[in-house]
């Protein structure tokens, strides 16, 4: 795992060579867009930060080691970032490209995992699982890890792990998995970027775990603390599992009108995630559910 986010690799080498947002812009993006970048709220396209760092280099180079480390996670960060948007069709090349650098990691056991879960099959995906954190030295009682080491991909096989559990009917480990990583993430993370969403997962994950237990109650409050980050962050595309969700702990209370209303809200951000009208007409999309 890099050191640091390619952000803030860029923004402390351009102030370390005292250079303004925009020089190091100018030609390549616009100086919103890099400071996005800066601060991790956006991820560069592989030839935007390649110019970036070539202009970077023209007055103080940048090792090899840093910028293939760097491209590395880029592609390990994007490769999450879809799983989790439930756009895994745009992974192919991400993954061709991620190993064609030949890097001897846990990231294509997570993959694979993600793969297994998607396709019911629980056992080969907590086995997957476990070799990651075998790999990464994650051993005995997962509260006691120190999760700030842990980047996206990281903290999503822990996500994925707790929901094993939790279809496995083992709850109580699911719920000390799911509350260390809230606890981390609450603490130790910008929600803008990467982990917002991660955030916005794991708080679903702890609703649907709620209603598969029966208790609806607790389930509805979990999905409005994820409604209400998902309004602050923007990131509408995540809430047609909330709304299913909703939908769920309705029905268990009997109250038919709100469970049809909901399950019509997923039917029909669903259509809109399929027709990009999400990306496209956000503005629109967030007002027709702001629920």
């Amino acid at each position: 795992m890099s050191e640091y986010c390619m952000g803030e690799m860029i923004k402390r080498t351009r102030k370390s060579m005292n250079m303004s947002q925009e020089e190091l812009a100018f030609g390549i993006c616009s100086v919103s867009t890099l400071s996005r970048i800066e601060n991790g709220l956006e991820t560069p396209a592989r030839a935007t930060f390649e110019k970036m760092v070539e202009r970077l280099g023209e007055s103080k180079g940048l090792s090899p080691c840093d910028t293939a480390e760097d491209e590395a996670y880029r592609l390990r960060l994007l490769t999450v970032r879809n799983i989790i948007r439930g756009q895994q069709e745009k992974n192919s090349f991400l993954l061709d490209e991620y190993g064609a650098m030949g890097r001897a990691d846990a990231f294509p056991d997570y993959i694979k995992a993600s793969a297994s879960l998607d396709e019911q099959n629980t056992t080969e995906c907590v086995a997957l699982l476990k070799s990651i954190f075998g790999k990464k030295g994650f051993r005995g009682d997962l509260s006691k890890i120190d999760y700030a080491i842990l980047e996206p991909y990281e903290v999503h096989s822990f996500i994925l792990y707790a929901k094993c559990l939790s279809e496995k009917g083992e709850y109580s480990k699911a719920e000390r998995t799911i509350n260390a990583l809230k606890k981390y993430l609450e603490e130790s993370c910008n929600f803008d970027g990467i982990y917002g969403e991660l955030y916005i997962v794991l708080l679903t994950e702890y609703a649907e775990m709620a209603v598969t237990m029966g208790n609806s109650a607790e389930s509805l409050a979990w999905c409005a603390l994820a409604l209400n980050e998902i309004e602050c962050r923007g990131k509408t595309f995540l809430k047609k599992k909330v709304f299913d969700i909703k939908a769920r702990a309705y029905e268990a209370d009997g109250r038919r009108e709100l469970e049809h209303e909901y399950r019509n809200y997923a039917h029909v951000l669903t259509e809109l995630i399929k027709s990009c009208a999400v990306e496209r007409k956000k503005p629109v999309a967030v007002a027709m559910f702001n629920y």
